[in-house]
């Protein structure tokens, strides 16, 4: 199936437009998800926590607080002040909060007054430990660096209390499930908008696909027509395709039916050239004659079947619809269908009964029943079952003892013309019209024919009719 100049000119400009490639839409998705994570971390890290974290002092800062730790110790013993003193000089006051923590809190001192926000008790737990750098909401904190002084033992910290926590010291300060949830819920939104965003499409596709294979040749893919990715073209092209494939298959019928039509003509002229022919023949010739009336009957009745599947299919086969018995109707097609058995040396049960009423097209009921019935009784070996049951809707099952069907030919012996190779063929006499009037006239009743291999040999046909929707 060629694509037209109309329809492959779009195809060349999204070509020319990356940002329409489905590769490109997963990686921007991919990276919108890492920041809308790391978004999420980032506000939600500023929210007040009272965690503290700590990890080992390490360069120059250790060097420096260890030379302020030195720096105090000898002015204290050189100068023979009070350690509160030497902490109040000036040259210290300039410098960052100096905490001299002792094992008595009351004991502890700084060189000021911290603000109130700062709780310096948060550190204590770092005192027996080699020096850290201690992060806390409001402030940060080096040490401990152990001072030996008069007035007993202290343990040196230098606050930064203006420091600006850094982003990955928040992350830090937050509790591990916060984190944890904060990841998971952002990934899995983006990822669920992304994910139905690229799935939606390809669920569209498969149901029309399915619907399409099941003989439904309106179904479309409801694709968004200013989708330009790679499913939004595969999209449209299935659309296309569909649409070709109905107009191919419409055309196919409605040359079928009007082929049938128009042979009708020739065919009834024939027959009454072939009546006149016989009044005016020998005897003796009569049998070519004869030969001659019966192939056109034949083919009358051929051309009669096409038409009525034609109509069916085309849903314009007008229903003449009245309440009836389906016992009865039922009973007129096995009344034939005995006989027919009979003279074939096959028998024919009967199982149950259908005392309920319907309002059906009789004739096409019939119809459906009797080709069905007789398909049973040509491939039969000896025995065709009839099974009628009510429950939920009315079920209709035809069975034989026959070589059966291939599995991968069930879904096709309803299909106008087909024929199974071995079972099926131009010496049985059929037309291959039988099965597919029976299937569209149970569907123009709402009902369903279905075909399945009994058990151990034999074809089964089920008709499903429902009790409260008869057309």
């Amino acid at each position: 199936m060629s694509l037209s100049k109309e329809n492959s000119a779009p195809r060349l400009a999204w070509l020319k437009h990356p940002k329409h490639f489905l590769f490109f839409k997963i990686f921007v998705w991919f990276w919108l998800t890492v920041i809308g994570t790391i978004t999420a971390l980032v506000f939600l890290s500023n929210i007040s926590t009272n965690q503290v974290s700590n990890e080992d002092l390490h360069g120059p800062m250790l060097k420096n607080l260890q030379y302020t730790a030195k720096g105090l110790e000898r002015s204290v013993v050189k100068h023979e002040k009070p350690v509160v003193e030497i902490l109040m000089h000036p040259r210290l006051a300039k410098r960052k909060l100096l905490y001299l923590n002792s094992d008595q809190p009351e004991h502890s001192l700084s060189s000021r007054t911290p603000p109130n926000e700062i709780d310096l008790s948060l550190i204590n737990f770092t005192k027996s430990m080699p020096p850290q750098v201690i992060f806390t909401e409001y402030y940060q904190a080096f040490g401990p660096i152990k001072i030996d002084l008069p007035e007993g033992t202290f343990y040196l910290y230098e606050i930064d209390e203006n420091h600006q926590t850094p982003f990955i010291v928040r992350l830090k300060l937050m509790p591990i499930w916060l984190k944890v949830v904060i990841a998971l819920l952002a990934s899995l939104i983006l990822s669920f908008i992304f994910s139905r965003n690229l799935i939606a499409p390809i669920n569209h596709l498969k149901q029309a696909a399915i619907k399409l294979s099941n003989g439904d040749l309106s179904a479309r893919a409801n694709i968004d027509p200013n989708r330009q990715d790679e499913l939004g073209v595969l999209g449209r092209d299935f659309n296309s395709m569909a649409s070709q494939l109905e107009q191919l298959i419409s055309a196919q019928k409605r040359l079928l039916a009007d082929i049938s039509h128009e042979l009708r003509s020739p065919l009834t002229r024939l027959k009454m050239a072939t009546g006149l022919a016989q009044m005016q023949t020998p005897e003796e010739n009569q049998t070519y004659l004869l030969r001659i009336e019966k192939e056109a009957n034949q083919l009358d009745k051929m051309i009669a079947d096409v038409l009525q599947v034609s109509r069916l299919e085309a849903k314009s086969q007008a229903l003449s619809l009245h309440e009836q018995s389906l016992q009865v109707i039922i009973d007129h097609v096995l009344n034939d269908a005995q006989f027919e058995a009979k003279q074939n040396n096959k028998q024919l049960l009967i199982q149950g009964q259908l005392n309920v009423d319907i309002r059906c097209d009789e004739s096409l009921i019939a119809s459906a029943l009797e080709n069905v019935l007789r398909n049973a009784i040509k491939y039969a070996v000896h025995t065709i079952t009839l099974s009628m049951s009510l429950s939920d809707a009315i079920y209709i099952e035809i069975s034989d003892d026959g070589p059966g069907v291939e599995p991968q030919n069930l879904t096709k012996l309803c299909e106008p013309f087909f024929r199974q190779s071995d079972a099926r063929d131009r010496t049985s006499g059929g037309t291959g019209l039988g099965l597919a009037i029976a299937k569209n006239a149970i569907a123009a009743h709402a009902g369903s024919l279905t075909l399945h291999n009994s058990e151990p040999n034999g074809l089964c046909v089920r008709i499903a009719l429902p009790l409260n929707k008869q057309k």
